[in-house]
């Protein structure tokens, strides 16, 4: 599946607080580096290990439909670990999935989606391709 995927982040008009859209969705997002009050919605941080998990299950359940694989739940630990050194990157980040109702043999099926495909999984795994930014003042 290819395509251009772009949302919109703005202010809230609340210190810290931001409005994401795309595709039809909206979501909030808190920054407890602006906000006075602790946060209630997901940071930036939480937002990008999120999809990570996110894409994880979806991968493992579309596995499971390929294979004609059954099982109860499927369930994803996502950790991050900032680097000590780069506080603006990560040193490490670990997925871990959890099936119930699959046999031993059966799991590892479920992870090749992922592995392959996933393009959240894949950019953070690659280091992904050119990054940019810019910035417009408008009147």
């Amino acid at each position: 599946m290819s395509g251009q995927y772009s949302v919109t982040a703005s202010t809230s008009g609340a210190p810290g607080r931001y409005v994401i859209e795309g595709h039809g969705k909206v979501l909030l997002s808190d920054s407890a580096m602006v906000r006075q009050i602790p946060s209630v919605a997901p940071g930036p941080i939480e937002l990008l290990v999120a999809a990570l998990g996110s894409c994880a299950l979806a991968s493992a359940e579309s596995d499971a439909l390929e294979h004609g694989i059954a099982f109860r739940t499927i369930s994803a630990v996502v950790d991050a670990t900032r680097d000590e050194q780069d506080e603006t990157r990560f040193s490490a980040i670990h997925v871990a999935i959890s099936v119930t109702g699959v046999s031993a043999s059966e799991a590892p099926k479920l992870l090749g989606h992922l592995l392959n495909q996933c393009p959240i999984f894949n950019t953070l795994r690659r280091g992904g391709g050119e990054v940019t930014a810019a910035i417009a003042a408008l009147p």
